[in-house]
């Protein structure tokens, strides 16, 4: 099965770019806290029973880092200044080109 190619509308991407944001906002926020001596703690029951706070700083961390290089494709395509765009000049006709002219049968 090739690739197959399909147009997202904008505002959907905006939309994911948004909440992609908002992550790794939240993110920062939760390592900011961390750096000020918070602590995460696994419990049961409403009892801390173990502290969680260096396995979630790492996720947090994994956040921002996945969000980062999604963010930097968002922008590098959005913006034309990628090497996306010379690879879509190299493909074949899209689907959304305009269809050739037809020539006359002799």
């Amino acid at each position: 099965m090739g690739e197959i190619e399909r147009l997202v509308p904008a505002d959907i991407i905006e939309q994911w770019v948004f909440h992609l944001r908002r992550q790794r906002s939240r993110a920062q926020d939760a390592i900011w806290l961390l750096d000020e001596g918070w602590s995460i703690h696994d419990g049961r029951y409403g009892v801390a029973t173990a502290d969680a706070s260096a396995r979630w700083r790492a996720e947090y961390e994994a956040v921002i880092d996945e969000v980062n290089k999604l963010l930097e494709l968002y922008d590098r395509i959005n913006l034309r200044t990628s090497e996306y765009i010379a690879v879509e000049k190299k493909k074949g006709r899209r689907s959304t080109d305009p269809r050739p002219k037809k020539q006359g049968i002799k």
